[in-house]
């Protein structure tokens, strides 16, 4: 089953993605992909997010707008090219190889608008076995997008979190 998680910035997506992840492996499972937690300076605002490969704990800079990372700009951020590289390559194999539980966030406008970030390995989501199950958070205005591009014959689920509901989701 493909699940979509989605909800507004900075409502806790990521977190409840978390919570999931160890959930999974208390219970025996390994649970594979790449999460983007955000990173925030002293004055606890968001200046960026970095990878974490939830198989290794390995975690490297992905976007930052307080520094440049060499590779593109949207909006406020500068993105390293070097970490997307690394962290497709990761999704690749996982996507590849039939893994159960897969996990990506997050699809947004760099990939669906600019054809950058994780955008490279989206095309390997039209071949996803539904039998696994594969978390993928979108932003909510791209979601019609993403589904009638890459997974318009899949089965899927749509979970919208709010601060109403993100402590009681059960995915």
């Amino acid at each position: 089953m493909i699940i979509i998680i989605t909800g507004n910035r900075g409502v806790g997506k990521t977190t409840l993605l978390l919570k999931l992840i160890r959930e999974l492996k208390k219970n025996g499972t390994d649970p594979l992909g790449i999460i983007t937690p955000a990173i925030y300076n002293e004055d606890n605002n968001k200046v960026g997010f970095y990878a974490l490969d939830i198989a290794t704990s390995e975690q490297w800079e992905l976007g930052r707008s307080d520094k440049l990372l060499g590779g593109p700009s949207y909006g406020p951020f500068s993105f390293s090219e070097t970490g997307f590289t690394k962290a497709n390559e990761i999704l690749k194999k996982i996507l590849c190889e039939g893994f159960e539980d897969v996990f990506l966030d997050e699809i947004g406008p760099l990939e669906m608008e600019k054809g950058y970030g994780f955008f490279p390995i989206l095309y390997l989501l039209s071949s996803f076995n539904i039998d696994r199950n594969l978390y993928l958070v979108i932003r909510v205005e791209l979601i019609d997008k993403f589904v009638g591009r890459f997974i318009a014959d899949k089965e899927y689920r749509i979970i919208e979190i709010t601060p109403e509901n993100r402590n009681e989701i059960i995915l």
